[in-house]
Formats: C-alpha cells, structure tokens, sequence
C-alpha cells in the first residue's frame, strides 16, 4: 500500500468518526429534548386586545422625550465643531497619540 491510499483511508476514517459522532451528539440532543421538554413552550402567544394601557403610552411618551433631549444635547455639544469637522478629525487626541507614532516610525 502506497503513502496516498493510506493517507486516503485515514482521512476517510477521520471523517467517518467525526460526522458518526456528530451523528450521535444529534440524537442525544433530540432524545434529550422529548425528555425533558422546555417548560412554558405549550402554550401558545396570545395577545391582549383592547385599548392600550396608559403607562405604555407614557412610557412611550418618555422614550421620545428622553430622545429628544439627547439629540439636543449631542447638537449642542458639537455645534463649536460643525463647521471645522475636518480639523478635528486631524487633530491626535492626546499627547500619547505622538509618542505611538514615533515608536511606530522609530524615531525615538
């Protein structure tokens, strides 16, 4: 028997035991599962019908407030910057960022 036969039949070999204990983690996972069934899956999803309730209204309500207000925020925060977002961009934001680059460009 030649180098590539068996090379060929060990990988057949390896690939058969993998996908064969593949196989088996399946089937443990179904029989698994028919044992001991998740609990709160049998019953079924059904919605409440009528008006909604007003605390969801107002939790709503707060939500696009909340929204509101950070939105405002952030504006006012970057209005100095609007109009040079360029130039900030450029800008190192610290001293370390220089000292990295020297050490990246070995000039220290």
């Amino acid at each position: 028997m030649n180098e590539i036969n068996q090379g060929l039949i060990l990988s057949g070999i390896g690939i058969l035991i993998t996908f064969s204990s593949l196989g088996i983690l399946i089937l443990v996972i179904l029989l698994l599962k028919t044992f001991f069934p998740p609990e709160g899956r049998d019953r079924e999803f059904v919605p409440k019908v009528g008006a909604p309730d007003k605390s969801q209204s107002d939790r709503e309500q707060n939500k696009r407030i909340a929204a509101a207000v950070g939105a405002a925020l952030i504006l006012q925060k970057n209005k100095d910057h609007s109009s040079s977002l360029g130039k900030v961009l450029e800008t190192p934001p610290g001293n370390w960022w220089h000292k990295a680059l020297n050490r990246i460009q070995f000039k220290e």
